[in-house]
């Protein structure tokens, strides 16, 4: 009996683990682990109702902009000012 209730309270700190992981503190069971915790979101300059995956996608999306706009300037360079002469 005591291993069924142990395997059982591992599945639920999974579950728990993965809620909290997916849609962020605010987000998951409705706030209820959010006591005070999403000031602390407010470090990373992030709202506080994002999840940790979608601050990396919008990480990540920021990342790709920069650098496609930095293949942009280097496959097309501002015309030359002294071409006219």
């Amino acid at each position: 009996m005591r291993k069924v209730i142990a395997a059982g309270l591992l599945v639920v700190a999974v579950w728990v683990g993965a809620e909290v992981n997916h849609r962020g503190v605010d987000g998951a069971f409705g706030g209820l682990f959010a006591n005070g915790l999403s000031k602390s979101s407010a470090v990373f300059d992030a709202p506080a109702n994002r999840s940790s995956s979608g601050r990396t996608m919008d990480a990540f999306q920021r990342a790709y902009d920069k650098s496609e706009s930095r293949v942009e300037r280097l496959l097309n360079p501002p015309p030359d000012e002294n071409e006219d002469e």
